[in-house]
């Protein structure tokens, strides 16, 4: 009874933590509204290697991923968002002193790294908070949506002022990142560990065998396969434009201060929408994945070709910012609703496994789209490139959603069990 009520205020605590802990650590505060200014104009890399370097980030991120399942296995979901948190910081500190295309690859590795802890372990520590109810899932997404939405708030609030710190100085943001990333390392601290001694009991041959037959199962499931496959290729497409937005308003001569502002109204707006993904996915259902895909790609043409064309400037920015606020709702709505797809018909033993396989395949798309993209950027204007990369993407798109049109959004009844059933394999 003693037992059963220190594990249920552990789950207390750690739920409570959870929306807190997301606001400021999922991902670099300060960071990527001047991280591309900052390493082209006060380190000189040029833009066609940073974004070339996203494709490396990618490609080590694969490699590593499965070697890094097997370690939390054994270390547990606490001390891994720890030492998630600990090579963020490493990586920060080594963009600072980054001075060449080659100290940015270095720093890309140790990325893939922290990522490659934090992505799986973050929302499995929130998963296995939660107690096993039929309101589960539910609980999950209003969690998980409540951190997403402040997490935006406020990186949007940081989006705004490192746009003006830039202006002044291009260290403060990056000082100010660095600090924000030593927060979310304390904050990660105080999480408490479900089930330490079980995960400490495990031998390496254990974790090793486990892990394979998770993603043996994954791979043998025509939902899953299909679910990660759109996944992947969305990802692939949200981070290229990440690069290519800043870009494109730079080169019709945004300063980096208005850039802040513009993607801290994205922001705003990100965090908005991810409290809609309930409702957006009940009135499209299995539907959702091709309207966020193909709201991002028309969005990205549509861009290209308005920056291309000779008209006010004012009705210009507004029709191409317009554009970013379609783009950043539906990104809003994905960030939610693709972790409830992945928490759907499966449980505590495979899940991490999910979570593992999506971002090797998330990364597997990074790696060939952000290098598709800056091949692009080798050969043609950014306005250009746009409108280029959006065309080939829309059809992909389309493709995938064909694909995906009879595996994902049926009923539990309607999959094959070895669709659904991790116990089969084990």
């Amino acid at each position: 009874m003693g037992e059963t009520l220190t594990i249920a205020k552990k789950r207390k605590n750690n739920m409570k933590i959870y929306p807190f802990y997301t606001m400021i650590g999922l991902d670099l505060m300060f960071f990527y509204g001047i991280k591309l200014l900052f390493l082209s104009q006060v380190k000189n890399i040029d833009v066609s290697y940073i974004i070339l370097s996203e494709s490396f980030y990618a490609l080590f991120y694969i490699i590593l991923q499965i070697p890094i399942n097997v370690i939390m296995g054994k270390i547990g979901t606490k001390s891994s968002i720890v030492a998630g948190n600990v090579f963020t910081m490493l990586y920060i500190i080594l963009i600072l002193s980054a001075s060449s295309f080659q100290h940015l690859i270095i720093a890309e590795f140790v990325s893939s790294i922290s990522f490659g802890f934090k992505n799986v372990s973050e929302s499995e520590m929130l998963e296995k908070s939660i107690p096993e109810t039929e309101n589960k899932s539910k609980i999950f997404t209003k969690i998980d949506s409540k951190g997403y939405s402040i997490y935006c708030y406020f990186y949007a609030i940081t989006t705004l002022l490192s746009g003006y710190l830039y202006d002044i100085n291009p260290y403060i943001p990056m000082t100010l990142c660095l600090m924000c990333s030593v927060i979310a390392l304390g904050i990660s601290l105080m999480y408490e560990e479900i089930d330490t001694k079980k995960s400490k009991n495990k031998t390496l041959k254990q974790n090793v065998n486990e892990t394979k037959t998770g993603f043996k199962f994954i791979f043998n499931s025509k939902r899953l396969k299909g679910l990660l496959l759109m996944l992947g290729f969305l990802w692939g497409i949200i981070t290229l434009l990440q690069n290519y937005e800043i870009t494109l308003l730079e080169d019709i001569n945004i300063s980096a201060t208005y850039i802040g502002v513009i993607l801290f109204v994205t922001q705003i707006i990100r965090g908005y929408f991810s409290k809609k993904s309930n409702k957006f996915n009940e009135k499209f259902r299995n539907k959702s994945l091709t309207i966020i895909a193909l709201s991002t790609t028309i969005c990205m043409i549509v861009s290209g070709i308005i920056a291309l064309a000779k008209i006010p400037f004012i009705l210009q920015i507004s029709i191409i910012i317009f554009t970013y606020l379609i783009r950043t709702s539906v990104r809003g709505i994905y960030m939610v609703i693709k972790k409830r797809y992945m928490n759907n018909f499966s449980n505590e033993k495979i899940l991490s496994k999910i979570y593992s396989a999506n971002s090797i395949i998330e990364n597997l798309f990074r790696m060939v789209i952000c290098f598709v993209g800056s091949c692009a950027l080798n050969y043609m204007n950014i306005k250009y490139a746009t409108i280029f990369i959006g065309i080939i993407f829309t059809i992909i798109a389309i493709f995938i959603s064909s694909y995906i049109k009879t595996r994902l959004g049926l009923k539990p009844e309607e999959y094959n069990k070895k669709d659904i059933e991790y116990k089969i394999l084990e």
